[in-house]
């Protein structure tokens, strides 16, 4: 079911939306040489403990932390470690607000600093950003999902590079995973309608190589099996009668 959010909802969900850019923004920051990924976890859930909101993550399935933390070949769903940050580590923070009865989702990939970023490297960042731009602006009215998901793949593909099949995006809001589901691949004029008052977490799932996955011996953290570097971009957009208004930011 897609839920249409209602003017109350999404007065909520902009609220909740500041506060998780807040925290990302800060989390970012963190990721430096030496840091350990737990460190930024840590950080985070003390923020949100501040902030008076909470971290859905840990609603599924058990998980015992605040974010999901992914380091070079690891792309989703990375579980913090003691593991510590050094220079030129692509590092991706995903972390899900929950703000009253509301759920937010918001993913950034940065590289960490203190040596000369490798023009590939910046190449391949660049792209995911584009890409997730590009999406969201398909976020249109009268548009279909696979506009969305077409927006992803020919961008990310059009540079060179892979798009994450197995999982997607999805809707968000009243639930921390609503329809419809959001892949990072698809054909426009393909799926569900677009209509005022969705709200998405919009996913850029992709990677420098191969797009096989493999899952970590902690049965959280999914990589990339040839070992190449993978990245994800996510903001919680709604769609208004002015178009899509990205909500974590």
């Amino acid at each position: 079911m897609i839920y249409i959010k209602s003017k109350e909802d999404i007065k909520n969900l902009k609220e909740g939306g500041k506060i998780s850019a807040i925290i990302m923004n800060d989390a970012l920051k963190m990721a430096l040489p030496g840091v350990s990924t737990l460190e930024i976890n840590d950080a985070v859930e003390k923020q949100m403990q501040k902030l008076e909101v909470r971290p859905w993550f840990k609603e599924i399935d058990n998980y015992l932390y605040a974010t999901c933390i992914a380091v070079n070949d690891g792309w989703v769903h990375g579980m913090p470690s003691s593991y510590k940050l050094i220079p030129g580590d692509v590092v991706s923070v995903d972390l899900g607000v929950k703000y009253g009865k509301y759920y937010l989702d918001h993913c950034w990939t940065v590289v960490v600093p203190g040596e000369k970023v490798d023009p590939s490297v910046d190449k391949f960042i660049e792209t995911g950003k584009d890409a997730l731009n590009f999406a969201i602006k398909s976020f249109v009215s009268g548009f279909r999902v696979g506009n969305i998901s077409n927006a992803i793949q020919t961008t990310v593909q059009n540079a060179g590079y892979s798009v994450i099949r197995e999982y997607t995006g999805h809707g968000v809001g009243i639930k921390p995973h609503e329809d419809p589901l959001i892949s990072c691949y698809g054909t426009k004029g393909a799926g569900q309608l677009l209509k005022i008052g969705m709200v998405f977490a919009i996913e850029v799932m992709y990677a420098i190589g191969d797009p096989e996955i493999v899952v970590g011996s902690d049965g959280w953290t999914i990589s990339t099996k040839d070992g190449k570097l993978s990245g994800m971009f996510e903001h919680t957009v709604v769609l208004t009668e002015n178009g899509p208004e990205i909500l974590t930011i």
